[in-house]
């Protein structure tokens, strides 16, 4: 008999990642703190501006998925990204009533600090950072300790309101519920990220076709997301416009992922390229060297940009665990190296982990934010179950005092 008929449909988790050239849709299981990818639908997607190719990819993403699986596939989790999607750092402080931190002593003041305007935008995630306890600082829990004032410094990830119903929108137009929104370079490190650079403190840059997203976690905290609308289809531009030869954008596309190279010392010299001319007119051959140097050049603007906003945020001292790199752009050859240099710091390429099921095909970082949306996924309802769980206990022994109490009562 087929496992996944043996499967409750409760246990089934979905990751949607939509980008600005393509829609992955990632249907997963829960193994514990494991994910075992079930499948998924890699879709190009023709115009991520036109709210109808939008979901009538994500209907053709649905139907595939549910001929392939038999899993009717209904509540995702969302990845969101781009410039609308803003990050803040807020700081809050509270009495204790009792001298002591309780938990809703904790919850009480990371409400306070992510009170935010409404122009900031819908929030998406807080991040509580290290607390303060009167005088004494750098607490990563103070949950039990005594004192007088507990304050707290959280990150709040904000998008446009607008932008979120827009997609909200798309998604239950092709018949689907969005369990949830997940900015994408969190989604990302859960799949590509160790234990060790998240304490020690990484930044993971995620480079897309549209934007380039950075996350930075210091102590396993986010403290700091940004993105700029330099990626992918910038390089492709510059690609389309600087050969020597008018090309389209798809066929500038096409020659970056076959031809496409950050390493220009490799290159033989007058090594060339055909390119198909205008008007059929036969191939023209083009400079590779050229074609290394437009890519490299625009390649290291982007890390620049993002060098310079982490050291305007201070930043820059405190990611020990060095840089890693993910997305699709990641496939460009010595991309890495590039970075080296802008950051100053070790960098690596982050390839999703850790999961079983159909791995080796997915072991790519084009598809670290679906497969992070899976882990994200797979959290959020071990903890809910968890916490189900935990009132059911209270409600059972509550019961079980009172039928205690009532023989007690029976017998006197």
């Amino acid at each position: 008999m087929d496992d996944r008929q043996d499967k409750k449909k409760e246990e089934y988790i979905f990751g949607l990642d939509i980008g600005a050239s393509k829609m992955n849709l990632f249907v997963g299981i829960s193994e514990g703190e494991n994910v075992r990818v079930v499948e998924c639908g890699d879709f190009p997607l023709k115009n991520a501006d036109e709210y109808d190719s939008v979901v009538e990819t994500l209907q053709q993403a649905v139907q595939v998925i549910e001929s392939s699986t038999r899993v009717d596939v209904r509540d995702v989790y969302v990845g969101i990204a781009g410039k609308h999607v803003r990050s803040f750092s807020f700081q809050g402080i509270v009495t204790l009533p009792t001298g002591e931190v309780s938990e809703e002593d904790i919850e009480n003041v990371k409400k306070q600090a992510s009170t935010v305007p409404p122009s900031a935008g819908e929030i998406i995630h807080v991040f509580p950072g290290e607390y303060s306890l009167d005088d004494e600082e750098h607490i990563r829990n103070p949950k039990g300790r005594s004192g007088r004032r507990l304050g707290v410094e959280v990150q709040v990830v904000t998008a446009r309101q607008n932008a979120m119903q827009n997609l909200a929108k798309c998604i239950n137009r092709a018949g689907l519920n969005v369990a949830g929104f997940v900015l994408e370079p969190l989604a990302a490190a859960y799949s590509v990220l160790t234990e060790d650079e998240r304490e020690l403190g990484v930044a993971l840059v995620d480079i897309g076709a549209g934007t380039a997203d950075v996350a930075v976690f210091v102590n396993d905290s986010v403290r700091f997301t940004t993105s700029i609308d330099y990626a992918g289809n910038d390089i492709t531009s510059d690609i389309s416009r600087c050969l020597n030869v008018p090309i389209s954008l798809s066929k500038a596309e096409e020659i970056k992922k076959k031809y496409g190279t950050c390493v220009i010392s490799n290159l033989i010299e007058d090594e060339t390229f055909p390119v198909p001319a205008v008007g059929n007119r036969g191939d023209v051959r083009c400079s590779r060297t050229l074609l290394a140097r437009v890519i490299t050049a625009r390649v290291e603007e982007i890390f620049q940009m993002i060098a310079e906003k982490l050291k305007k945020n201070q930043l820059d001292g405190i990611i020990n665990g060095g840089i890693v790199l993910t997305g699709g752009c990641c496939a460009l050859e010595g991309i890495e190296d590039i970075a080296c240099r802008a950051f100053g710091k070790p960098v690596r390429i982050g390839r999703p982990k850790g999961m079983s099921g159909i791995q080796e095909a997915y072991q790519n970082p084009s598809y670290a934010t679906g497969i992070g949306l899976l882990y994200y996924a797979n959290k959020q309802q071990r903890e809910k179950k968890k916490s189900e769980t935990g009132a059911q206990i209270a409600v059972s022994v509550k019961k079980g005092l009172q039928r205690v109490i009532e023989i007690i009562k029976t017998y006197l």
